[in-house]
């Protein structure tokens, strides 16, 4: 039992001063004065991302028997922020890969690969109509430094069923209380 006692409070001690992503690239909505920060019933204890899922991160070199590694899936609660009129809401969602991903960047003179295991997402949600889009893509280096910074067009689809944004969805436009 201290055993466990000594493993939650280790896991709640490394979460603490995880440094939270940028502001949102593109302002929800464009007038500042129309959006609201989101509180959630949490404790002030509670770490700021929130584990809402485990994934499995299959790489193809499994088929020997071997099974897939799990990663885990959290949101930011501290970043979640919702149209006054509740229409629209912004979430941070971080995903730890299970195994090592490969990222391929350029410069004007070389082409680097690194590995990498954390991402980051900046999904903007329609809460009428349950679609999303996502703002801003960052892949994670050591010490949570930005690798790469990507801002996709903007094209809002239906999340697929158990995903991440469609488990998000639901906390970031129904859940919390609205802070001006």
């Amino acid at each position: 039992m201290r055993f466990l006692a000594g493993l939650v409070a280790l896991f709640t001690l490394a979460a603490c001063g995880e440094p939270e992503p940028a502001a949102p690239a593109v302002p929800l909505p464009s007038d500042p004065a129309a959006q609201v920060r989101v509180v959630l019933p949490t404790s002030r204890m509670s770490p700021d991302w929130i584990t809402i899922a485990r994934q499995r991160d299959c790489t193809g070199a499994e088929d020997e028997g071997e099974r897939c590694p799990y990663g885990e899936v959290f949101y930011n609660q501290r970043t979640i922020t919702r149209s006054v009129d509740g229409t629209v809401a912004n979430i941070w969602i971080q995903t730890d890969h299970g195994a090592p991903q490969l990222f391929t960047g350029e410069t004007e003179t070389s082409v680097v690969t690194m590995r990498y295991t954390r991402t980051r997402l900046h999904y903007r949600l329609r809460c009428a109509d349950e679609t999303f889009t996502i703002v801003e893509r960052q892949i994670m280096g050591s010490g949570d430094a930005v690798l790469q910074r990507t801002n996709p067009p903007e094209a809002y689809r239906a999340p697929q069923r158990w995903s991440a944004v469609a488990i998000a969805l639901p906390i970031a436009c129904r859940g919390g209380t609205l802070v001006p």
